[in-house]
């Protein structure tokens, strides 16, 4: 939980930073004098002026309209202060206006969108909300050029759809919805903080009766990245197995065995190779024996023993079999060494 608070106050403060930086362009061709009340450093000062303005705005003469910008800096002070309620209603209140700049429609809509997630209400609402900032990033850059609204606005979307989804997922098709949400906000923001929380998400989906498939998937794609870790690896690798897939397993683990050299892991996938290719099974049960400690030690050159003088060399004369598998320690020994691994073969 510690860790999702601080991968959402990361997400806010980057989209308050972008539309503040727009908003503030905005003020300045204003020239309403709403610059100097913005100018204040403390947030909680600052909405109270923004509110005073806002109702003498209200009090004055008969239809006077408040400020479109007013309203903006009042959606983003309420929200800098996580007033979700004021978020709602001056939020709600600007996005009925007219917005020639489409980045500042899309920081409002983000706004909204997450009030109504911290609120609890509204969650379709928000859900439409996400859509139309994927839209809107669309329309104004159909190629992709600007790579930047794509991180900043849309990515940060994706994530608010997926906490979305994941947290209304009660068959398959929920959890395939927020796992996709969240891989696409891996491909267009790849950063830790976008992994740890698809990882934990594909977590939550794992846990599910419903979710286990769709939590594969997001791990998956998570490992495929440049933000693979041995952590991620290794539990894809555990789900594959529980699948039976042991080869798949295998593969993932190399990949984690190749970031990190666990001996634990070099063991596990000894044992899973161990009937469909007994001699990569036993480099790895080779070093897994050399570099493990205890009983993962005594587990590993157990197993290699069997496959070696019961399998690999059974039909070799005892000074043949001992000298091949001192050949084979060494090897493994120097590779362990040396921070290298043997080939996998095809």
């Amino acid at each position: 939980m510690r860790s999702l608070i601080a991968i959402l106050v990361f997400v806010i403060l980057t989209v308050f930073t972008v539309a503040a930086g727009y908003a503030g362009e905005e003020n300045t061709r204003s020239g309403d004098g709403l610059e100097t009340i913005i100018a204040i450093a403390d947030p909680f000062a600052r909405m109270s002026a923004l509110e005073e303005r806002y109702r003498s705005l209200r009090s004055g003469r008969a239809g006077a309209e408040v400020d479109r910008n007013l309203l903006l800096h009042l959606t983003d002070t309420a929200y800098q202060i996580r007033n979700f309620s004021l978020v709602l209603r001056y939020g709600e209140e600007a996005l009925a206006r007219d917005w020639n700049n489409p980045r500042l429609k899309m920081a409002l809509c983000f706004y909204v969108a997450r009030a109504c997630e911290e609120q609890g209400v509204n969650i379709g609402k928000a859900l439409r909300y996400a859509d139309f900032i994927r839209e809107s990033a669309r329309v104004v850059d159909p190629a992709q050029a600007d790579a930047l609204i794509w991180k900043q606005f849309v990515a940060p979307a994706q994530l608010l759809v997926m906490r979305l989804e994941a947290g209304r997922a009660r068959e398959a098709a929920g959890w395939d919805k927020a796992t996709a949400a969240g891989i696409l906000a891996l491909e267009l923001d790849a950063s830790e903080a976008t992994g740890k929380e698809l990882y934990e998400t594909a977590l939550r989906a794992r846990a599910h009766d419903q979710g286990g498939a769709a939590a594969i998937v997001a791990l998956e794609a998570l490992c495929r990245s440049s933000l693979a870790r041995p952590e991620y690896l290794n539990r894809l690798a555990f789900w594959h197995s529980q699948e039976d897939r042991g080869d798949r397993a295998a593969e993932w683990l190399t990949a984690s065995y190749r970031l990190k050299r666990d001996p634990a892991v070099a063991y596990t996938i000894g044992k899973l190779l161990q009937r469909r290719s007994p001699e990569e099974a036993m480099n790895y049960l080779a070093e897994a024996a050399h570099a493990a400690e205890g009983e993962t030690a005594t587990r590993a050159r157990r197993l290699l023993e069997h496959l070696f003088f019961n399998v690999h060399a059974a039909d070799r004369t005892v000074p043949e079999q001992e000298k091949a598998f001192q050949d084979l320690m060494q090897a493994a020994a120097k590779r362990v060494r040396e921070g290298t691994t043997k080939p996998r073969s095809e």
